[in-house]
Parts: structure tokens; sequence; C-alpha cells
């Protein structure tokens, strides 16, 4: 089955979730699913559904939309199952996915989920491909033909990097042809998106905050201030949503859990400091780190302005005490600098304005801590400003040469 449809449409544990729901002329509520089905051969290309929308009957549109999407994937089922005979693509990332022993059940569950919605499109695409008919002249094609379709740069890496992970699963299966298929990938040019150049600075930091405070979004202006004061991920201060997968407790909401990001507890009563877990490195450095809230004293007093009997759960929560949804944050963002004209910027880009902001003032070690990466190569890749650098060495070289001068002299 597709692995883009949530538990709830085969258990209904979310009696609101209707698959394929479209609006036709603001009123009137249909079932039309997606153009690959359709192309595929289903016959039922658009159903309208009882009622009208907003007439009080969502729950039961929303019901008919599972009953009919539940017939739809079990046709498809069916229809499909050439494209999962043993040796197909298809049918190793069925193994991939299914398999006890697969890496896929080592990676977190957002990651997990991230694969979950994208490794289907490479089965889409290539799923009834025998493995052993895939050569060097096969791969080039798929790479040409997602540039005809004018797929980005970024997209056809990330791609084959998904791809490379089916690949070395079917290396550990013992599948014959898997080992010589990453090899050849590995000598293809698979060229990666230019890195990013843009990073915000604090002028325009403080202008973003200033709107978000005059829009009545606080929770925006803390989460943004936290971002670009400490070098934070949005995981980190916002945390993330990602499928519930049995674990219980917790913040959870339509089969989603929260965890990730800042909570109450690590805070300390006298808000002094803040100590922390960071997300993308815990396995490789689990100790958590101790922030100075000190330092941002700006940070302290919109921490001190929440009450009391509010510090509990996340730190960042919107008015119904629940974390922000998984893009409400970034949206939020892009808002406000769209209305100050400054469109290039994006929420990510003030951590790499804080990494920037701190190369010139630091050691590279320190900097690489500061940004809590455990390779300074990673760091690199957030230090966006280099226009300096050059006239930076010229001024050591000369500075070297007046003090060998001077202790010659």
């Amino acid at each position: 089955m597709p692995s883009e449809f949530p538990a709830s449409l085969w258990d209904d544990s979310d009696p609101l979730y209707a698959p394929f729901l479209k609006r036709k002329k603001g009123r009137y509520a249909y079932w039309q699913p997606s153009k690959k089905y359709i192309d595929h051969g289903w016959q039922l290309k658009s159903y309208r559904l009882d009622g009208e929308l907003n007439d009080g009957n969502d729950l039961d549109r929303a019901r008919h939309c599972r009953e009919l999407t539940r017939e739809l994937l079990t046709w498809w089922d069916g229809e499909t199952s050439s494209g999962l005979q043993e040796g197909t693509w298809g049918w190793l990332i069925g193994r991939y996915f299914a398999d006890d022993h697969s890496s896929i059940n080592d990676a977190s569950p957002a990651t997990r989920d991230g694969y979950k919605k994208f490794i289907p499109k490479i089965a889409d695409a290539i799923g009834e491909v025998l493995i052993s008919d895939t050569d060097y002249a096969a791969m080039t094609s798929w790479r040409r033909m997602m540039e005809e379709n004018g797929r980005s740069t970024h997209y056809i890496k990330k791609w084959f990097t998904h791809f490379g992970l089916v690949v070395s699963h079917g290396i550990k299966l013992e599948i014959p042809r898997c080992q010589t298929i990453k090899d050849i990938r590995r000598e293809m040019r698979i060229s990666a998106a230019p890195r990013r150049t843009t990073f915000a600075n604090r002028s325009q930091i403080d202008a973003v905050v200033e709107k978000a405070d005059a829009s009545g979004k606080g929770y925006l202006a803390l989460a943004i201030l936290l971002r670009f004061e400490f070098a934070l991920r949005g995981v980190d201060v916002y945390g993330q949503w990602s499928p519930t997968e049995g674990r219980e407790g917790g913040i959870q909401h339509n089969g989603r859990f929260w965890d990730g990001g800042l909570t109450w507890d690590m805070v300390s009563q006298d808000l002094t400091r803040f100590s922390k877990v960071i997300s993308k490195t815990q396995k490789s450095l689990p100790e958590p780190y101790t922030f100075d809230l000190t330092a941002t004293p700006h940070i302290q007093q919109r921490l001190a302005n929440i009450p009391a009997d509010a510090r509990f759960g996340p730190v960042i929560k919107l008015s119904d005490g629940m974390p922000p949804k998984q893009d409400v944050i970034p949206q939020a963002f892009r808002r406000i600098v769209r209305s100050l004209g400054m469109p290039e910027l994006q929420i990510r880009d003030a951590r790499s304005g804080a990494i920037t902001e701190a190369k010139s003032l630091v050691d590279p070690l320190t900097l690489r801590n500061a940004a809590q990466h455990t390779q300074m190569q990673t760091t690199d890749i957030y230090v966006r400003d280099r226009s300096d650098s050059a006239n930076r060495v010229v001024q050591l070289r000369q500075r070297a040469v007046k003090e060998s001068e001077t202790t010659t002299g």
C-alpha cells in the first residue's frame, strides 16, 4: 500500500481525516484521487459527496472519503503487484520498509517519516524495473528524465541519496548486482545544489522580532531570538511532529507525537540558564549544552513575562497551550519578512546569521562548539559571509611580519 497515508485511513482514529477531499465552486465537496491512480486505470475520476461544505456533515463526508480511498488502495495493490515481484526495485523498497533488520528502523521517527514520504516517489518512477536490468545507461536516463521534467538539482540529489539507501539494503540482503549499482552510482556526477549564501543579520532579526510583537505573535519573536542568539536549530526551539508509532504519553495530536523542543523543565527556575541535549547530535554528544541566559537579558525578560503558572511543557506554544504545528512558525516568519521587503530570508537564516556573526569573534573550535557541531566542515556550511576572508589573511600576514621585525630589531 502507498505509504503516504496515515494509519487513521484504516482505523478511523481521526474522524475528520478526509483523503482526496476537494472543493469546487467554493461550496461543493468532491472525492477526487491523485492523477497517478487515474493514469493507471482507476475509473472513478471524481465523486460528488452529499451536502455542501460547512453544513455540519463534515464527519460523514470524511468517513465516505476514507471508504472510497480504501477501495482505491485495495485496487491499486492488485494493479501494481507486478511492481512488487521479487527482483524489482518496488519489491526491494517494500523490503526496505518492512524488514525488521532494515536500517530505517535505526532512524528517528521524524527521519523515518521523511523516508516514507520520499522513497515512494522512487517506487512510482522505477518500481517495475528489474534490479538486474539496472546499469549506468538506465541510471543516467533517470537523471535526464528528472532534468527534462524540470526537477531541481536539489531534488535530483535527494532522489539519488534516497535511492542509495535502498541499494544499501539490497547489498545487505546479498542481492546480485546491488554492489555494482552502488559502485556505478559513486562514479556518477550528481551535482549538489549551490550552497545558500543568504543569512540574517542582527538588524534584520530586530525588525522581524518587532513586527512579530506588533502582530501579537510573541511566541514567534521568542522563537526567532532563541534561534539567533544561541544558534539553535528549529527542532531544538519549537520541536517537531512525527508519527506516534506506539509511543505513549507526551504531547500527541492526530496520530503525531511532539518532541525535541525546548521545555520549561530545561530552564532554571531563576531563568539564568537552560540546558538541552541537541537533537541533531544526541547520539554522538549525549551530554546537554548549558546556555547562559544572563548574556541575553532581552530573552530573559520575555521568559519572565510568561506567568509562572504557564511555565510547564513547551516554552514555545500557542494560546491553546499546544506547541505550533510543523509549518506554523516558518510560514509566520515568511509572511513577516515579505511584509518588510526581505523576501529572500528564511527562518533557517537566523541560525546561519548567528554563526556568521560569530566567525570573526571566536576561534574555529569555539565556533564549532557554539554551533553544536561535531565537525568543522559542517560549521563551515553555515558561515555565509566570506567577503572579508582575503583581507583578514593579508592583515594577519602583515601583523606577523611586523612582529617578526620587532623581534629581530
